[in-house]
């Protein structure tokens, strides 16, 4: 159905419940682009936001789904699944040594649920006094009630009273560092590691008796694209080890390459207990789950923990296959790499010309732009961000806004995008700065 007319879209949106879902209408993708109903190609810089990391339909992932679907979608219950137990195996040697427990679900939402519940019962078995969770500001783990609990963004939660205020749940800075939130006078150089510092300053003033779990992106995706400055991590990891906290890598969106490593925790040699996974997994079908250790995850007994589809999901499951033996085969991690460098080189000298770009971070093909108003006082662009979206989309290119202020353009598109389109997309934001509309 090719729907053209506006009060039809708007007569159909009323079957939906609230969302910001606006035009195009989407119905067809390839690689890096995809196409709307009337026929209008888009270069496609959000990827689903970051599920589709191998390209829009990739031939083996539609032919995996295609021949799974005639034998076997859902397994019938508790048994066994060749295609779990291995792509398990896949994903904790991908990890590490692969010596892990993994448990499939069906999101980002329901994975960090679930490696909260396994963090929490070790943190029992071992004794401890209390159970705080520790959770960035500017983080995001989900909509579900404990992960919008985890979640450092009170935008998320306006409104919904106790469902988001899961108890023993401290909120930590973030390593902001464009917007440091400790530094001094003569700005972020003077803060140093004080957003580590302040992990164990939270146990002494804010944790209800013991910490037992530290969850947090290791680059912030929704929350702007933060990159912690090196040496970050390896403090974090350093406390969580001193004090007997279990650390949770949030990799749902940095997971499976887009950062240049397969994890983007491997940036900085972490060893954390739980790596929770999702998005890109399932190239494009629901598809999620946590990887832990042997320590984290063996007082962890059978019925603990369960849902109906994650390791039944036998379709997904496949695809999750194929996904893997496409960013092993085509270096999908290398690529994105390579590709994140050309696409930071052109950003940073649009930069030069365009003095409404504040910051440019990322890793890989995981990048924001954040835009302001004015260079010294770092005020924050969110009109202009959001005109500049606008007109890339009528260049032919989707981009998406993040971070609290609502400044930052978010750009993971697919780790199979050309060079050809990384130099379209930085023509088309260059254009977009510069039009009346962008200010």
């Amino acid at each position: 159905m090719t729907i053209k007319n506006s009060s039809i879209i708007e007569e159909l949106g009323d079957f939906l419940a609230p969302n910001s879902n606006s035009t195009p209408i989407i119905v067809k993708g390839e690689g890096a682009e995809v196409v709307d109903d009337t026929g209008r190609r888009f270069i496609d810089l959000e990827a689903g936001p970051g599920v589709v990391s191998v390209g829009h339909c990739h031939p083996r992932v539609v032919a995996a789904v295609r021949e799974q679907a005639g034998s076997l979608m859902q397994s019938p219950g508790r048994y066994h699944s060749r295609l779990a137990l291995t792509l398990a195996q896949r994903i904790s040697k991908a990890i590490d040594s692969g010596d892990r427990k993994v448990f499939f679900a069906n999101s980002g939402a329901e994975s960090n649920d679930g490696a909260i519940k396994m963090s929490l019962k070790h943190a029992i078995s071992s004794g401890k006094q209390g159970w705080g969770i520790f959770a960035f500001e500017h983080g995001f783990h989900g909509r579900l009630s404990l992960p919008l609990s985890l979640t450092g963004l009170a935008a998320r939660k306006k409104g919904f009273g106790p469902y988001a205020t899961f108890p023993g749940i401290v909120h930590v800075p973030a390593p902001y560092c464009y917007r440091c939130p400790l530094a001094q006078n003569d700005g972020p150089s003077s803060c140093g590691m004080k957003c580590a510092d302040a992990v164990e300053e939270a146990m002494k003033t804010k944790v209800p008796g013991e910490a037992a779990v530290f969850i947090a992106e290791p680059i912030l995706g929704v929350g702007g694209v933060i990159v912690p400055p090196d040496g970050y991590w390896q403090k974090i990891q350093e406390i969580c080890q001193r004090y007997n906290i279990t650390l949770i890598s949030d990799e749902v969106f940095t997971g499976f390459g887009r950062t240049g490593k397969m994890f983007a925790h491997q940036h900085w040699q972490l060893k954390p207990d739980i790596v929770t996974f999702a998005k890109a997994i399932g190239g494009g079908l629901p598809l999620g789950g946590f990887a832990a250790s042997q320590k984290i995850s063996a007082p962890f007994d059978n019925g603990d923990h369960f849902t109906t589809f994650g390791s039944n999901n036998q379709v997904g499951l496949a695809a999750g296959h194929a996904v893997l033996d496409i960013i092993e085969g085509e270096k999908l991690a290398d690529r994105a790499g390579k590709a994140g460098d050309r696409f930071m080189v052109g950003l940073k000298e649009l930069a030069k010309h365009h003095q409404t770009i504040g910051d440019v971070r990322g890793r890989g093909l995981m990048i924001g732009v954040e835009l302001v108003e004015d260079r010294k006082t770092k005020k924050p662009a969110a009109a202009l961000s959001k005109q500049v979206t606008a007109v890339m989309q009528e260049q032919g290119i989707l981009v998406s806004i993040t971070g609290v202020h609502s400044c930052v353009v978010r750009i993971t598109p697919p780790l199979v995008m050309t060079d050809s389109q990384i130099d379209r997309s930085l023509e088309a934001l260059d254009r977009a700065l510069a039009s009346g509309k962008a200010g």
